[in-house]
């Protein structure tokens, strides 16, 4: 996400006189470091910004990109690094996937996706976007009866809901927009094969997310590296300090938001919503649980609570007593982080970004090394636990 961000600001920087090609991560097929969606930002001066792979494949793309940028014509390049003689390309991945990248230069019409992504991170709401990358057809000349379909022709669907295409064959836009829309309700990107009387075409239909919303609710030294872990993943957080101390929004400048006191927390003020993520350290048992009751109507995707577990149960069970029992996505999680072995405000921290990192990608956060499963595969989905809201 961060890298996406940084991607908006050098593209809305760019000069007049300077021009940019975009490299886009559009279909895996085995192995691969990123996954499909992961983009970068090359401008005529050199300049890269973003990755598409663990940087064994960046050199290559940006070399390609320069020709992009003198002939302004789209390619598609495949890296098949499945082979054991790769090392013929003189790159040596050895990844044991293929990977297909799009290079196009940012025109007008391409730049649209790019102000997509600004739209969504800007508003922090989903969108989706269809981009055409392979066309085959046995007419090579477009017609009045069938218009052809050209690399990077693309339909985007807006956070409001509103559609914009440039596929000018019919039959292709209603199936694309179609499967485009289904993407964006089940939220899973994929790429999609048509074939249709004239041309197959291949498209890669992509959901853009907005960054994750992380509420703190607390504002001691040991929330700092909570802030600084969070934004390093590009997520948009709010600090909440229950005591509403003036010197909280200097020390939290890196903070999207700081809100002071319960006063302001409202649905439509701090925008809580499904997607939400909640941490609750504030040391002290009164706010948070003035804080629970609080949130206690508002559903949200994880909440975890700094402490032990005795103090979470008097906190719930006090709850309880009150008539109030949040209502999450997920399920609560206290102690709140990973098992890292962690004995330091920076450790802390680091157990609880990658927690919430594996509830929001539905995994367990345990080793790689014992994972059946590809790396990037949705199997197997994250494990429940048992509530811990029923202390009975």
């Amino acid at each position: 996400m961060k890298e996406l961000q940084e991607i908006i600001q050098v593209w809305k920087q760019l000069l007049p006189e300077q021009t940019a090609a975009l490299a886009t991560l559009v279909k895996v097929e085995g192995s691969a470091y990123r996954r499909p969606g992961a983009r970068m930002l090359i401008t005529s001066d050199g300049q890269q910004v973003g990755t598409i792979s663990g940087g064994c494949l960046e050199s290559d793309v940006v070399e390609r990109s320069q020709q992009v940028l003198k002939t302004g014509i789209s390619t598609l390049v495949k890296y098949d690094t499945t082979s054991e003689d790769d090392l013929i390309w003189g790159l040596g991945l050895g990844c044991q996937g293929v990977a297909y990248i799009l290079i196009e230069p940012l025109k007008s019409a391409q730049a649209n996706v790019l102000s997509l992504i600004d739209q969504c991170l800007s508003t922090r709401q989903a969108g989706a976007v269809a981009t055409v990358f392979r066309v085959e057809g046995t007419n090579t000349v477009e017609t009045s009866d069938y218009a052809m379909t050209n690399p990077t022709d693309r339909i985007l669907i807006n956070p409001d809901g509103s559609v914009i295409s440039t596929i000018t064959n019919f039959e292709l836009k209603d199936l694309v927009t179609q499967d485009t829309r289904s993407v964006f309700q089940q939220q899973q990107s994929r790429s999609q094969v048509y074939r249709l009387s004239e041309e197959i075409v291949e498209v890669f239909l992509e959901v853009i997310q907005p960054p994750t919303s992380l509420i703190i609710f607390g504002a001691g030294f040991d929330v700092l590296p909570v802030v600084h872990f969070a934004k390093e993943l590009g997520w948009y957080v709010t600090v909440i300090d229950p005591q509403g101390r003036t010197m909280t929004a200097k020390r939290f400048d890196e903070c999207d938001r700081v809100v002071f006191g319960l006063s302001e927390l409202t649905e439509s003020q701090i925008k809580f919503n499904k997607q939400t993520v909640v941490v609750v350290m504030s040391h002290n048992y009164l706010y948070d649980l003035e804080f629970l009751q609080t949130l206690s109507s508002l559903t949200v995707k994880y909440l975890g609570i700094l402490g032990p577990k005795q103090r979470t149960n008097r906190l719930l069970l006090d709850l309880q007593s009150e008539g109030f029992i949040p209502q999450l996505e997920s399920e609560l999680y206290s102690p709140v982080g990973l098992d890292l072995g962690a004995d330091n405000p920076e450790a802390i921290a680091l157990s609880i970004i990658a927690e919430i990192q594996a509830v929001i990608q539905n995994r367990q956060g345990g080793f790689l090394k014992h994972r059946s499963a590809p790396i990037h595969s949705e199997q197997p989905r994250y494990v429940q636990p048992v509530s811990s809201w029923d202390t009975n």
